[in-house]
């Protein structure tokens, strides 16, 4: 029963870190980029200094891709993450 509790505390707080970045933790990349839903733990993030707004990535070089047109990267994120949300 113990073991079964911390598992569920685990779960939601994986489920609550994730609602607190943009596409629930999904690599923003992924979604630009290549337009997949990748999950991701969100160890690698960006946050938009204009938004405050948390981007997740699946590693420090897709991070520097991303950030090479973080604008236009959101937008395309956002359109195709918006598909796989519905």
């Amino acid at each position: 029963m113990r073991v079964a509790l911390i598992l569920l505390a685990l779960l939601v707080s994986n489920v609550v870190n994730a609602a607190g970045e943009e596409f629930k933790g999904s690599c923003a990349y992924g979604l630009s980029e290549y337009q997949v839903d990748v999950k991701t733990d969100c160890s690698i993030r960006w946050a938009n200094p204009s938004t405050g707004k948390i981007y997740c990535f699946g590693n420090e070089e897709v991070l520097g891709k991303f950030l090479k047109d973080p604008a236009s990267n959101i937008r395309k994120a956002e359109q195709i993450y918006a598909r796989y949300s519905k």
